[in-house]
């Protein structure tokens, strides 16, 4: 997937020596040597008071503030990542690339411009462009210096581990912001970072391995967060005819593809855009359809919640009917209990009745008869 700039851009930086040991353990590193040229902020505890240098041309980055422990910060961003079963040696050489000068330069900057970006937007327009000059050139300064072997293993993971530089940046320089740190924020740092550096924003964004610990545990497990939830509440898809319609509408067809045209990353194409080299058109672009998952998955689990709402409801009612079945039956039995003891009652006077009737004369019961018929007749 990563483009070969030797096409654009002649000569390489020859790659260090790489420690073989096979045994690594991976502690602590030492931070790019700032340029004293930025006196220390002082009292700064939120990041909109964030005091915002005007950047040198000269310059390499702009120094992170001096709170920060660099090498600390680092450290826990390599013990976050899954290298998938690689080696402790895999693991030190991505470290290296890492922790390189221009590696941590593109962090310096990255750290100035999201804060001018997102907590002081319209304010510094002129600062982030030029911070973005300097990324992208550091950027490219450091795609040359990975080996184009590892190129791949190097940069699948990158995005991750600026994301969360910057993140813990900001966490540690501006204690009193960190409610502002939330998971949508973090989830908005990993899709800049990935459209940056590899052109494609991830369809699936999960920052639940972030853990940053100074020697205390997880600070950020610690903090709580604003952010919602984002699972969907059931009795609101239940009352939303609309969105049932937009679901059936969305899922009765296959996920969206956008067609996409890859060639550079932002920052390389940025870059070359600055430099001017004739030669970066050698490389033509490469249309692909890329399926946005994402959005159809979360219709899915829209539909899911619904359906779930739905069993739910259907297995109460269904319940409610058969309490109301089992205690209808129950009375049902005892009206027929009340009725088969009136019928045997009913059956003994009939009985006592006869057996009196027998006991008595034929004329005796034949005058009773005929008083009840004279009766019967006075009475109408």
């Amino acid at each position: 997937f990563w483009l070969k700039l030797s096409f654009s851009m002649a000569g390489t930086v020859p790659l260090p020596a790489v420690d073989t040991g096979r045994n690594v353990l991976i502690t602590a590193v030492e931070p790019v040597d700032d340029k004293p040229n930025k006196p220390p902020q002082l009292s700064v505890y939120r990041v909109e008071e964030a005091e915002i240098t005007p950047v040198d041309p000269e310059g390499t980055h702009s120094p992170l503030p001096q709170t920060i422990p660099t090498g600390k910060v680092l450290t826990n961003i390599v013990n976050n990542l899954d290298f998938e079963g690689w080696t402790d040696r895999a693991k030190k050489v991505w470290f290296d690339y890492f922790k390189s000068d221009h590696s941590q330069y593109v962090i310096s900057d990255a750290f100035w411009y999201c804060i001018c970006k997102d907590f002081k937007p319209g304010s510094h327009v002129d600062m982030e462009e030029k911070l973005y000059d300097r990324i992208s050139q550091n950027y490219v300064a450091l795609f040359q210096k990975v080996a184009y072997s590892r190129k791949d293993f190097f940069f699948r993971r990158y995005y991750d581990a600026i994301s969360q530089a910057v993140l813990f940046s900001m966490f540690l320089a501006y204690p009193k912001s960190r409610v502002k740190f939330t998971d949508e924020f973090r989830r908005d740092l990993m899709l800049r970072f990935a459209k940056w550096t590899t052109g494609i924003e991830p369809e699936f964004v999960d920052t639940s391995h972030w853990k940053l610990n100074l020697g205390g545990g997880d600070v950020l497990q610690s903090t709580q967060t604003t952010q919602a939830s984002g699972k969907l509440h059931l009795s609101e898809v239940t009352k939303s005819g609309a969105l049932m319609g937009r679901q059936r509408e969305s899922l009765a067809r296959r996920a969206p593809r956008p067609v996409q045209q890859l060639r550079y990353s932002p920052l390389v194409e940025h870059f070359l855009k600055k430099k001017r080299y004739h030669s970066s058109n050698l490389i033509q672009p490469l249309s692909m359809a890329l399926t946005s998952a994402e959005d159809r998955c979360k219709l899915m689990d829209e539909k899911h919640a619904v359906l779930v709402d739905r069993a739910t409801k259907a297995r109460h009612e269904s319940q409610e009917m058969l309490d109301k079945y089992v205690l209808f039956e129950k009375e049902l039995k005892a009206e027929e209990r009340d009725i088969a003891k009136k019928i045997q009652k009913a059956k003994k006077k009939l009985e006592i009745r006869r057996k009196e009737v027998l006991r008595l004369e034929a004329h005796e019961f034949a005058n009773y008869l005929v008083s009840l018929n004279l009766l019967q007749r006075a009475e109408t």
